[in-house]
């Protein structure tokens, strides 16, 4: 199996899933003003889902936020663990994309995967997340160009990425990696600001 195959299946799927995540914000927070969108996934790469934050929720974090954090406003904007929509209220609409993500992730561990480098002691783990980091640039400059954001409840300069729920160093030089492609230069300058706390 060739992971360099796979690259478009999963860019399809995740495109897919949040588009259809997106028509369930829409639906369902017309009444509110989202001011990020991102895509959120566990610190292994094995499930996939959205996350998202309100204005009205990002005003109420920060007043509770204050003893917690150096700098609660950068704080509640830039960290995911503080945000208040999280895609896996819907989340069939990323169970194609898990399922691939599983699949991908059986021939990892039985070591099928041909265009990784591979030793029979060390699995790949860098190219995985290369492969990860590629297509999620990809896709959300895909969401970007298909206009999905321009309208209510999103704000007009959205806070886009990748989001964990509790990033080490590793995970975080990752997140500001996609955020350097795919924010303002306003949203990656708060981003570096705020990973570098």
């Amino acid at each position: 199996m060739l992971l360099a195959n796979l690259k478009n299946k999963f860019i399809e799927l995740l495109y897919n899933s949040c588009i259809k995540d997106i028509a369930h914000i829409k639906e369902n927070y017309s009444h509110e003003s989202f001011f990020s969108y991102c895509i959120y996934c566990d610190d292994g790469f094995s499930s996939f889902s959205s996350i998202g934050c309100t204005k009205k929720w990002f005003m109420e974090q920060v007043e509770k936020l204050k003893n917690l954090y150096p700098n609660p406003l950068l704080s509640a904007e830039t960290l995911a663990a503080e945000w208040d929509y999280f895609g896996v209220e819907k989340i069939e609409n990323f169970r194609d994309i898990n399922e691939l993500v599983d699949n991908i992730f059986k021939a990892y561990y039985d070591d099928e995967i041909e265009d990784l480098n591979t030793t029979p002691k060390d699995l790949d783990y860098v190219g995985l997340e290369n492969f990860f980091r590629e297509a999620i640039i990809v896709v959300i400059n895909q969401l970007k160009a298909s206009k999905c954001f321009d309208s209510n409840p999103f704000e007009s300069d959205l806070l886009l990425g990748l989001q964990f729920p509790d990033p080490d160093m590793d995970l975080k030089e990752l997140v500001l990696k996609i955020s350097e492609q795919v924010n303002s230069p306003q949203w990656h300058k708060k981003m570096l600001a705020s990973y570098s706390q």
